[in-house]
């Protein structure tokens, strides 16, 4: 079988020039992806095909049905599996196979795949800093990203783009099994690529919107064509100063983070599996497969932990502290105004836990596990610390304006019986009250 059938056939294909280069030339990736596909299953079955049809000839035709009886024949033990193997074993050894194997050239393939993946990464990338968390930058099928978004839970489009691309890698049209590995790290390296740039963009080092031109700052056009600038225009920001954005964002690579951990390991397994493997067998490549794409999602959670513990803290207790502003007015409203003592809380008190309530009730259901409750306490806790301060700032300076008209004789005005730093402390101790109840 390999010297007088395999050996003339690879002869002849690596021989003549134009099959050779219809055959290996590496320009288009999809012809090569399909010529390998088909001269590997016609190599992997080679053995198998030739001998059945020798034992059909001299069994009466047997297998005249075609090959679709295969198994059967193969189960009553009238052409054992064992000489069908060792007969395909003697061709992939026998040299020829190997000089047939390196025509093949396979990084190439890789390099070209890669690169359309890249390119497209690159595209919806640089339509998201245009136009924002917005731009519609999937160019998928709108059933497809039907699907993403039921299956996988995906909102916006550019982490639709990119699920989509590093599953694309893994389609029967593309994927070569001999290039697993390489696979494998590209979809680590473009989830890479989008964390990186999701990071930077929210540390502000990228900026997203666009620099506005002369003529579009001054008449509201843009010198491009109006097709181009069909998307609303915003000069350059960070959306890593919107807490709204910086959640939604977070949520999203939470998603992803899951989604690469279950779902695209499947993909993946499925893709190489093919049906030919044993449990055993899957479970160690399941193994594998979920160990490399670990270093993608690894890549994520810091991320995500940075998002609402630093940046969301941030925001959010810039918000709830600018109230506190407001401590050292209290003290205006008692000081030789003769109005009556206080019986309820200072206005101001009911408003500075509000962003933090309206934005943990926006979020309640996108917020992860793993972040938990920690970057709330810290909220909390910081508010109160800042507004003790204000407090303990406004009574001394109290103490000493009391103790300065005591020194000069200063008549004591009654309003109730209570002097003016009296019932400016009764109003603090009810805005305290008030405040703890909100804390609560």
């Amino acid at each position: 079988l390999t010297a007088g059938v395999w050996v003339p056939i690879a002869t002849a294909l690596m021989a003549d020039t134009a099959i050779k280069m219809a055959i290996f030339s590496p320009g288009i990736a999809s012809i090569l992806q399909a010529n390998y596909v088909a001269l590997d299953i016609f190599l992997a079955e080679l053995a198998g095909r030739l001998l059945l049809s020798a034992h059909d000839e001299n069994s009466g035709g047997l297998l005249s049905n075609g090959f679709e009886e295969v198994d059967a024949f193969l189960q009553k033990s009238i052409l054992p599996k064992e000489r069908i193997g060792r007969a395909q074993e003697r061709i992939y050894s026998h040299p020829k196979t190997a000089e047939f194997s390196k025509r093949w050239n396979l990084p190439i393939y890789y390099q070209l795949r890669f690169g359309e993946s890249c390119t497209r990464l690159n595209k919806a990338v640089d339509q998201t800093k245009r136009e924002g968390w917005i731009a519609q930058v999937f160019s998928g099928s709108d059933d497809r990203a039907d699907e993403l978004k039921k299956t996988i839970g995906f909102e916006l489009t550019l982490f639709l783009e990119l699920y989509d691309i590093i599953s694309d890698l893994w389609r029967p049209d593309v994927i070569l099994k001999p290039l697993t590995n390489r696979f494998l790290r590209g979809a680590v390296q473009l989830v890479g690529r989008t964390v990186s740039f999701i990071s930077e963009s929210m540390e502000g080092k990228i900026k997203f919107g666009e620099e506005q031109t002369e003529n579009h700052a001054i008449s509201g056009t843009d010198n491009r064509d109006s097709e181009e600038m069909s998307y609303p225009t915003r000069a350059p920001y960070c959306w890593g100063e919107s807490e709204d954005d910086v959640a939604a964002v977070a949520w999203e690579l939470t998603i992803l983070e899951s989604s690469i951990r279950q779902d695209y390991v499947s993909t993946v397994c499925e893709a190489l599996q093919n049906g030919e493997v044993g449990s055993d067998e899957a479970g160690e490549l399941k193994s594998i497969v979920s160990e490399i794409l670990g270093e993608a999602s690894d890549q994520i959670r810091p991320i995500v932990d940075k998002a609402w513990n630093d940046v969301i803290v941030k925001l959010l207790t810039a918000k709830c502290v600018a109230p506190l502003s407001a401590v050292k007015g209290v003290a205006v409203m008692y000081r030789m105004t003769n109005r009556p003592p206080p019986t309820q809380p200072s206005s101001f008190v009911g408003t500075i836990f509000r962003p933090l309530k309206e934005f943990s009730k926006s979020f309640t259901n996108r917020t992860p596990e793993t972040v938990g409750l920690k970057w709330k306490q810290q909220i909390v806790v910081t508010v109160s610390n800042k507004y003790a301060a204000a407090v303990d700032e406004l009574l001394t300076t109290v103490q000493r304006t009391e103790v300065a008209l005591k020194n000069r004789k200063a008549r004591r005005i009654a309003a109730g019986g209570m002097s003016d730093g009296e019932k400016l402390k009764l109003q603090l101790y009810l805005d305290y009250e008030f405040f703890s109840q909100a804390v609560r």
